[in-house]
């Protein structure tokens, strides 16, 4: 598919959190350290939790590995830097999924915020001859260091060179970026079908008996993902691949035949079924 083409029908977003961490090097102790040890020269580096004692922080870098997984859910790789490929048919569905993660996001940080103050004093108390006052900047700076941002901008084309150059110099670099444009594209490509793949391999060894030939355990997810994949796909579908839509289809119409994971788990036959419209879709396709 052209660069013509990716740049209707796709766009390009890059996701931003940063974090106050609250993790500070402890020189004091990183030098007792090393005079502990008998170090020759400094070799230890201690690292403070500054609010050890409670999982607020913990909670808001945990949360936002969580925003960040669901970002590359809905979007495939175009750069090296971060920014990602979004496709147009999934805009509203993504913002609106993004839009809810900030939102909750936003209540981790106001919480841990809202309780700063408190959280010093108890610092004070668990961390004891660690704890150093000069190590808690105020609430307004603390906040500061907390960011939540999206920026949407179009796939360039390849004649977007609006540069002085000589018209031959000009026809090369638009070449050198059809080519880039093609192999991002056959990157991205490659990511969801390596999603499809991984998916399809899991399934099939979870559903497959053990060696006593009973069932495996496995979650609800391996069920629920394989819908969201299913879904998913119908938009990273960015090159309209009809081998990629085929298998897509196929794996549709093979999670239709069970309404949950339980029945898997309940019915061996059912279970039977789904693994080998699982493993023909593996054999019918070169992954």
């Amino acid at each position: 598919m052209s660069d013509i083409g990716i740049h209707t029908s796709a766009m390009l977003v890059e996701l931003s959190i940063s974090n106050w961490t609250g993790v500070k090097i402890d020189r004091r102790a990183s030098q007792e350290v090393d005079e502990a040890k008998g170090t020759k020269t400094a070799a230890n580096t201690v690292h403070k939790k500054l609010f050890a004692g409670t999982q607020l922080l913990d909670d808001i870098v945990k949360f936002s590995a969580r925003v960040r997984a669901t970002h590359n859910e809905w979007t495939l790789p175009w750069t090296d830097n971060g920014v990602r490929l979004l496709p147009s048919s999934a805009f509203m569905e993504y913002k609106s999924a993004m839009s809810h993660l900030e939102t909750e996001w936003q209540g981790y940080v106001d919480g841990f915020l809202g309780n700063y103050v408190d959280l010093k004093t108890e610092a004070a108390y668990n961390l004891g001859a660690s704890y150093d006052a000069s190590d808690y900047p105020d609430v307004e700076d603390i906040k500061s260091r907390f960011s939540f941002k999206l920026v949407f901008s179009p796939v360039p084309t390849s004649g977007d060179f609006r540069i002085d150059v000589e018209e031959q110099a000009k026809v090369e670099l638009q070449k050198q970026y059809e080519v880039d444009a093609q192999e991002k594209t056959s990157r991205a490509m490659q990511t969801a079908w390596d999603r499809l793949h991984k998916h399809l391999e899991n399934m099939s060894d979870k559903l497959a008996d053990n060696t006593k030939g009973d069932k495996k355990v496995f979650r609800d997810s391996l069920l629920d993902n394989a819908v969201s994949l299913v879904d998913s796909l119908k938009h990273l579908n960015i090159s309209n691949d009809p081998k990629l839509e085929e298998a897509r289809k196929a794996l549709e119409l093979t999670i239709t035949t069970v309404d949950e994971a339980q029945d898997l788990r309940d019915f061996r036959p059912a279970r039977i079924q789904v693994k080998q419209g699982v493993d023909d879709i593996l054999s019918k396709f070169n992954f």
